[in-house]
């Protein structure tokens, strides 16, 4: 996983801050907030009201490739209404987290609203639903749904805009940290040149090819090739 995937901390409690003051109007209303990058499942970061080991069982366990609300959401652009029996009958792992919750929030139904942004990241917004406020709730949500999407909106761009300064001054660098030759090997490898290809274009040897992209990952902090490539594709797509 992505150690810098939208996870500094102060920025988090700023969306957090107006998620929760445009959400008051709800009254007993939790909520969580997620992004996920729909490149690698495994980049994903929650901002909620619900208890920390929510998130931390959430994540811990990579729930996010087995839960229904975000498979439902890949494939949609609408909200998405939801109830427990689509929770806990999903032949999977999942129904632990929504358990482990239940009991304390009365959780039995919900709401997701869903956005697609131009960086290939999936960003839900889930109104978790008390079943004793169940009707009035149902109504306000119903009532505001243009707004809510709304704020799903405002919410992600806000987290986009307070991570892009971040993000475009570190891509700056990292970018000077590399050679000419790096930086062209970097760019056949991200349209999907082999080393051998590559060592045919630059007229030069795989094992050439392979060393210079130690370097490249050695530079850029990533883990491998492959993460140095998608770091190389995210930054000429603007991403964050």
């Amino acid at each position: 996983m992505n150690e810098i995937f939208f996870s500094h901390i102060g920025k988090n409690e700023h969306i957090q801050e107006y998620l929760e003051k445009n959400l008051a109007k709800y009254r007993d209303i939790n909520y969580a907030f997620m992004v996920m990058s729909k490149w690698d499942i495994n980049d994903i970061t929650i901002i909620s009201d619900m208890p920390d080991y929510f998130s931390d069982i959430y994540l811990g366990n990579k729930y996010q490739s087995v839960d229904p609300i975000l498979l439902n959401a890949l494939n949609r652009v609408s909200p998405l209404a939801w109830d427990e029996n689509m929770m806990i009958n999903n032949q999977s792992k999942f129904e632990e987290v929504f358990l482990s919750v239940k009991p304390y929030y009365n959780i039995i139904s919900g709401q997701t609203f869903v956005l697609h942004d131009q960086n290939n990241h999936l960003a839900v917004l889930s109104l978790y639903i008390n079943k004793y406020l169940m009707a009035d709730i149902y109504e306000d949500v119903t009532k505001h749904k243009d707004a809510l999407q709304g704020l799903l909106i405002n919410a992600h761009e806000m987290l986009l805009y307070l991570y892009r300064e971040e993000k475009d001054n570190k891509s700056t660098i990292n970018c000077k940290k590399l050679s000419s030759r790096e930086a062209e090997i970097l760019y056949w490898s991200s349209i999907g040149k082999t080393y051998s290809e590559i060592a045919f274009i630059l007229g030069i040897k795989s094992p050439t090819v392979k060393f210079h992209m130690g370097n490249i990952v050695r530079k850029l902090g990533v883990s491998n090739a492959k993460h140095a490539i998608r770091h190389f594709l995210m930054e000429h797509r603007t991403v964050f």
